[in-house]
């Protein structure tokens, strides 16, 4: 199809002008959608920061206030209920589930950005309006109201940005998701290695030049967060070093609030810890072991191939450019699959930014459409139990279907992250290109 447009400019015009109709209506359904449907309990905290941001400002919020999130977000509350305190009459459920929805549709532009050069437009246009007519992320987004493709936008940002060479930008990027979500941190080695690109393919490869950006996705992350951070604790600053160590302490409070306010194996989550471990202490010993250490070791494991093997593919000098862009999808897909599969203390949730890379490799292989399709309906089913159980105090969904459901998807989500994962040690170890096949 991209030489039929190369032949047809009006064809390109055409393409274009079909995929903004088609996302228009898609979101303003999202919008007819929102106010249908939504977690009460997340949502009421949104609006209750927000108006506490509003009323008590930011150097007083985490004082007086319960929250276990980063600053990032909470700009956007604030923003929010300005916006609601305008106009009173726009519904809650649609201004506070826009971020997100807006986000979906972000998403869903650059997935058909990134993929239109290196596959074809037919593909990037499907890729695309696969993403934004999930029900995966219609679940998270416009009916529960949670907050994960805002996470998730900026993470695909950065990596896109990586791997055009726009570092300065990329570490903005990056540091924006880290201070909305701080799982993002988990990226931060993928979006270095991207950096270090120059440094593995040069000649003269200590040459100062090919470390020049690494250090300028550093400098932009570390400046990024100390800005974000900086109204937090504005009326704390007694000295001119309280600048640089300040933001560095809040940082650090607001990620173990975050990390320390659930030390459960599995939060309604069918993953790993969920099919035996379901809101049990991940404090609990399994061969002189916590839970949450063999998490870490069995996610290490599966970060260290994934990372070797793109360090081996990296190293070949015959390298395919477009080979390389579907391989760091690839990997960050299965990284952040791994991160909630295995790691615990997960959400239902947190799976949402892995789908999104997943669709940008959908069509890399035969078997991933339907992969993709199993892991986005077991995504589905996840929500929609933690809804029930949250909604009806655990008592909507009986242990017997529990003892068999939950196994039995996270053996579907497995499944799914074994293929891929293969999949991408036989590219990278066979150095085969497959991107056609």
């Amino acid at each position: 199809m991209n030489l039929e447009v190369a032949k047809n400019p009006n064809l390109k015009k055409n393409v274009y002008f079909q995929l903004s109709l088609i996302l228009l209506a898609g979101f303003l359904l999202r919008i007819y959608l929102s106010p249908l449907i939504a977690y009460e309990g997340d949502f009421g905290i949104w609006q209750y920061w927000g108006r506490a941001l509003s009323n008590n400002g930011f150097t007083q919020f985490y004082n007086k206030n319960w929250c276990d999130y980063m600053p990032g977000y909470l700009y956007i509350l604030w923003i929010l209920n300005e916006f609601h305190t305008a106009m009173p009459w726009l519904s809650e459920h649609i201004l506070f589930k826009l971020p997100a929805n807006l986000s979906d549709l972000g998403i869903s532009m650059l997935i058909f950005v990134v993929l239109k050069p290196i596959a074809s437009t037919r593909i990037a246009m499907i890729s695309s309006l696969v993403y934004f007519f999930n029900p995966a992320s219609l679940s998270n987004s416009t009916f529960w109201g949670q907050v994960d493709s805002v996470h998730a936008f900026p993470i695909l940002f950065s990596i896109i940005l990586g791997i055009r060479n726009r570092f300065i930008l990329s570490g903005l990027f990056a540091a924006l998701a880290f201070m909305i979500k701080p799982q993002s941190i988990a990226l931060f080695p993928i979006i270095g290695f991207i950096a270090i690109d120059p440094f593995l393919r040069s000649a003269q490869r200590w040459n100062v030049k090919n470390f020049i950006p690494l250090a300028q996705i550093i400098i932009t992350i570390i400046v990024t967060c100390t800005i974000i951070t900086l109204p937090f604790i504005w009326d704390k600053i007694d000295s001119f070093f309280y600048v640089f160590t300040g933001p560095i302490e809040l940082i650090k409070e607001r990620f173990y609030a975050a990390y320390e306010q659930y030390k459960f194996a599995s939060l309604n989550t069918f993953n790993f810890w969920g099919a035996f471990a379901m809101w049990k202490s991940d404090e609990l010993l399994f061969l002189g072991l916590k839970y949450k250490t063999w998490g870490t070791i069995i996610f290490g494991t599966f970060y260290t191939l994934i990372f070797a093997s793109l360090f081996k593919f990296n190293l070949n000098s015959k390298r395919s450019d477009k080979e390389y862009t579907y391989l760091i999808f690839q990997a960050v897909t299965l990284i952040l699959f791994a991160l909630f599969l295995f790691v615990t203390r997960a959400h239902e949730r947190h799976l949402l930014p892995s789908i999104v890379f997943f669709t940008l490799i959908i069509f890399r292989s035969w078997i991933f459409p339907y992969l993709y399709a199993i892991v986005s309906g077991v995504y589905v089913c996840n929500m929609i139990y933690s809804y029930i159980q949250l909604t009806t105090e655990y008592l909507g969904i009986s242990d017997q279907i529990e003892m068999f459901l939950i196994p039995i998807m996270f053996v579907l989500y497995l499944m799914a992250f074994i293929v891929v994962f293969l999949n991408l040690l036989n590219h990278t170890i066979r150095q085969k290109d497959t991107l056609n096949s």
